[in-house]
């Protein structure tokens, strides 16, 4: 794990979050063709609210795809699939009209029973790998292609030629890693260039690997990016998973051993890839585990060979499960067994304390505990750090926002679901992670799935997030983990009170409604072709939403009752809408209006039943009314005052859903003119607010007063003018000063006598934000002027 001690559209006034879920666009069926081969034995609430192109998600199909069950591929069919792909991948850069310097490596292929082919693409600009940029085509037989995004930005670089050297990228790299905590920190080789995108733009950059030795021990593998041009740490990222534990024992099991030439036995598991356990005792690299009898250890950790046991016992049953559950081969879907090292010291004679997964040398690491005595091998542990691995070979969460604590989760819901599979009457399966470890010296686990915050503080200085805030995109992932679990929790089994397998749970929700569980196998069915068909590197919460659902449409249909648990368990933590008697609604654009400003408010839903949703309301302020089929409020208010109207949306099965609530009308007009209605500023973008000034002959004033409230994490960068009715423009603020300020509440005085005054006046705001921040977009919350 890193670390054991571990869409919806936003009305305007809503927060937007950063989203960077993996947008889903049709291709044309003729342009783009991949071989495939016959059968063989798819609140974070994530509006996109930034100035980056997003591509429109396709319908949804709202039948069960019977075919959508993934087949289980042998290795030559797999090796044919990825080498027709790379041979058609010319032709499908240009089907998706990517850029001449544009290329794409095939780097893993799924197919359906159906014929339907996914095949993960990692992307080149100009010869450099692209971070960031991966993409997955959907070849649906005989229907159009669609494409999970990691990225929809354009991508195109004014050079590839660096100002900074490679030089000085690994000497910045190497002072970043270390005080970042790594020890002995080393470049494993020379910087790569390469273009980083997980930011939002295309960037020339050099990513360096930083290897050496963490704070715990586990051996650290820090990839830092650094800006070609202004030589700016882009990302500093931890890509060695570990795991803190102190010890799990499985009883008596079976696992696999070879025979070799001279009669003894060898820890190789020949049914599991070749998968070897090694001893780490006498050198980090760790020597392959023998006996002379084939019976290994005796269920303590005074004999050095229970640690390998369990540690064995963990990877074949991880295997098992995949392959079980999915058709997996084995950790990258290739056959090929990963090898785990177990003894492992952070430094001669120093126990590590920890476990991990590491992609470099594809294989697991686990530590003797802080004491030396508690070997950190539990089952759980295995599978989540295992996890980690399927989740590298396929979506390959990132370090960016909230992907990699969406990668954590992901691997606690394995580690959850390898358990459950194995039914190991020595570890009963639960919702709890490292629950018979004792990690932190107090008798509890590590997580708990069904109230994440129920592990209280943790060595971070935070406790888990049970539903997702803005914190979860700068949150320690393991923290913002709580978010996936929660969900995947609720799923699972449900809300509210039980007792599963003797454990007691009680799942609240966020929303305080009930969510029906669809049990753990489909719940685990759902995220894992979510995670290998939809998801790619840049995928947050909202992203995991879209990919869930659609996977849950591929298995069920949109009108199961999986689907709709799907989506309530996502808004039970606060991300997205909840489907109540089959509707779902976007939350309602109900801040306050105005007298005399026009208004054009869109109300959205949907029905998870076939056909269109119509669009009522009762006691809207007056001058207001809704379309019927659009769901568009439009007019203009002409009396203040509050009023208590519903919005009914009825789909076309004769449900019906009633939402109530007060909406203002302030008083505009004379000599003060407001708009109250909240704009998004998108990342690097512009955004006009207009008014209308009515009622006011002749000149403006020349101490016109101009009063803007709005928010943004760099509210001094936003430069904001006024554009007066003739076009005029009138600089209200300019850019500056350079000091964190969240929020801007402030009235500016401005010379506007050379304009007349009636007529359409906007409040322009362009955020200025320096390109080589990633951040949430502000919002302009209203606006005034004073004549």
């Amino acid at each position: 794990m890193n670390s054991f001690s571990s869409g919806r559209v936003f009305p305007q006034g809503s927060r937007v979050p950063r989203r960077r879920l993996a947008a889903t666009v049709a291709v044309a069926a003729m342009a783009l063709t991949v071989s495939a081969l016959p059968a063989g034995p798819a609140s974070a609430s994530g509006g996109s609210g930034n100035s980056r192109k997003a591509a429109a998600l396709p319908q949804i199909m709202s039948m069960a795809r019977p075919g959508a069950a993934i087949v289980d591929l042998s290795p030559g069919q797999r090796r044919q699939l990825l080498e027709n792909a790379a041979k058609a991948a010319p032709e499908t850069a240009r089907a998706l009209r990517l850029g001449t310097r544009e290329k794409l490596i095939p780097k893993d292929v799924i197919q359906d029973a159906d014929g339907t082919v996914h095949t993960r693409y990692e992307r080149t600009y100009a010869g450099l790998p692209v971070i960031g940029g991966d993409l997955v085509v959907h070849q649906h037989k005989g229907a159009a292609r669609t494409v999970s995004y990691a990225s929809t930005a354009p991508l195109s670089l004014p050079t590839t030629t660096a100002k900074v050297p490679a030089a000085t990228a690994k000497k910045s790299a190497l002072s970043t890693a270390t005080a970042k905590g790594t020890r002995n920190a080393g470049a494993h080789s020379a910087p790569r260039q390469v273009v980083w995108m997980a930011g939002g733009r295309p960037t020339l950059a050099w990513e360096t690997v930083v290897t050496g030795v963490q704070q715990d021990g586990s051996p650290s593998e820090r990839h830092v990016v650094t800006d070609a041009a202004s030589g700016t740490t882009l990302e500093n990222a931890e890509h060695v998973e570990s795991a803190d534990g102190n010890s799990l024992y499985s009883g008596k099991v079976t696992i696999g051993s070879t025979r070799q030439d001279d009669g003894s036995y060898a820890l190789i598991d020949p049914d599991h890839g070749g998968h070897r356990t090694l001893d780490s005792t006498v050198n980090s690299n760790g020597v392959l585990l023998t006996d002379d009898d084939d019976v290994w250890g005796d269920g303590t950790a005074a004999n050095p060979q229970t640690a390998a046991v369990d540690a064995a016992y963990g990877a074949q049953t991880t295997w098992d499960f995949y392959r079980d559950s999915f058709g997996r081969n084995g950790i990258a879907d290739d056959g090929r067994g990963s090898y785990s090292r177990v003894h492992y010291e952070q430094q001669q004679g120093i126990p590590l304390a920890n476990a991990n997964w590491q992609d470099g040398c594809f294989c697991m690491s686990y530590g003797d505990g802080a004491d030396g005595q508690h070997p950190v091998t539990s089952l759980d542990i295995a599978a989540h750090e295992m996890t980690h691995g399927v989740t590298s070979a396929t979506a390959g969460l990132g370090d960016v926002g909230e992907a990699p604590a969406l990668n954590e989760a992901v691997s606690d819901m394995m580690a959850a679901a390898v358990e459950f599979y194995a039914d190991n009457p020595n570890d009963v399966p639960d919702y709890t992670m490292a629950e018979l470890d004792d990690l932190h010296g107090d008798g509890k686990p590590i997580r708990y799935m069904d109230l994440p915050s129920k592990a209280g503080i943790s060595s971070v200085g935070y406790a888990p997030l049970d539903y997702w805030t803005l914190q979860a995109k700068s949150d320690e992932p393991h923290m913002a983990a709580g978010i996936g679990d929660h969900f995947f929790y609720l799923l699972a089994e449900g809300s509210g009170q039980k007792t599963i397998n003797g454990v007691d749970y009680d799942s609240p929700t966020y929303d305080g409604l009930p969510v029906a569980g669809i049990g753990l196998a489909d719940a685990a069915k759902v995220m894992y072709r979510a995670l290998t068909v939809y998801m790619t590197s840049t995928t947050d919460y909202a992203g995991a939403r879209t990919a869930t659902l659609q996977a849950a449409a591929d298995l069920y249909g949109t009108q199961s009752d999986t689907y709709e648990s799907a989506a309530n368990a996502w808004a039970a933590v606060h991300v997205g809408n909840r489907y109540v008697d089959h509707i779902a609604v976007e939350p309602l654009p109900t801040e306050p209006v105005a007298t005399g400003q026009p208004v054009s408010r869109q109300v959205t839903a949907s029905s998870s039943r076939p056909g269109p949703v119509t669009y009522s309301a009762k006691q809207l302020p007056l001058g207001l009314t809704i379309n019927r089929t659009t769901g568009l409020i439009t007019g203009t208010p002409d009396k203040a005052g509050d009023y208590n109207s519903v919005v009914i949306i009825t789909d076309a099965a004769g449900d019906t859903r009633r939402i109530p609530f007060v909406w203002t009308v302030l008083a505009s007009g004379g000599h003060f003119f407001v708009n109250p209605t909240t704009y998004v500023i998108p990342q690097w973008g512009v955004v006009e607010s207009p008014m209308e000034v009515l009622g006011k002959p002749g000149k403006a004033p020349s101490d016109l007063k101009v009063t803007v409230d709005l928010d943004h994490e760099f509210s001094n960068a936003q430069v904001i003018d006024l554009i007066a009715p003739d076009g005029s423009v009138i600089p209200v603020k300019s850019w500056g000063p350079w000091v964190l300020t969240p929020e801007l509440h402030e009235t500016y005085t401005v010379d506007a006598s050379a304009v007349q005054a009636r007529g359409t006046w906007k409040l322009r705001v362009a955020d200025g934000t320096p390109g080589f921040y990633d951040l949430d977009p502000g919002h302009l919350q209203r606006w005034s002027m004073t004549f």
